[in-house]
């Protein structure tokens, strides 16, 4: 099931809030890396539980390190409890 994300970023120095969707919080990390205007992620939350993630990282390694993936690459991502 997809959900919703707020994602508080920042854009050339300037602070801004985008929605973005997706089934899991990797994923939504994983939106905001393929967005090129978004320089640093500064936190994440789950619209339905209200739950915060805090970052402020700048996310362009993240973006370089993507770019080396195939394009037809499938990425899946889940939290396993031990």
């Amino acid at each position: 099931m997809m959900k919703e994300y707020l994602l508080d970023i920042e854009n050339q120095g300037q602070a801004d809030t985008i929605k973005t969707f997706a089934h899991t919080i990797a994923g939504a990390i994983d939106n905001a890396v393929c967005m090129e205007g978004v320089d640093k992620l500064l936190e994440i939350t789950d619209t339905e539980t209200q739950e915060v993630f805090e970052f402020d990282e700048d996310i362009s390694c993240l973006r370089e390190l993507r770019k080396k993936l195939p394009e037809n690459i499938k990425m899946f991502f889940s939290i396993q409890k031990d």
